[in-house]
């Protein structure tokens, strides 16, 4: 395999790992990345950008005999690790109680202010 094939499967990896991960599904890579924002710490976000950036000069003859393998390679592996550890069904469980928990919360909140609009007015 030469070099704009390895880097096209990384950057197809990196894009299914979003996909699957994240749920970010469309655009390039660079704007899979970006479309994450916070939910990626910075350092994995360049090494994305690193990826991206590498999968752009690739398609170029000229331009892609000058990429260095090993910093590709190397963010590569930096995000792979860091996407692979993102438990989905963790998050999703998350999402979910912290839903819960807000509306919890309003609710207690709105009975409480039930409580005392009535004691204020004398019904309680």
């Amino acid at each position: 395999m030469d070099r704009t094939e390895t880097i096209e499967a990384q950057a197809q990896g990196l894009r299914d790992l979003l996909a699957n991960r994240l749920g970010v599904r469309r655009g390039t890579l660079a704007r899979r990345a970006a479309k994450a924002g916070r939910q990626l710490p910075a350092a994995v976000r360049n090494d994305i950008a690193t990826v991206a950036e590498a999968e752009t000069m690739a398609q170029h003859p000229k331009v892609g005999l000058r990429l260095d393998p090993k910093s590709t390679v190397g963010a590569y592996k930096r995000a792979v690790v860091f996407l692979e550890a993102i438990d989905v069904k963790d998050r999703r469980k998350g999402l979910i109680l912290s839903m819960l928990g807000s509306a919890a919360f309003s609710l207690l909140a709105v009975i409480a202010l039930l409580v005392v609009v009535l004691r204020w007015r004398g019904l309680v």
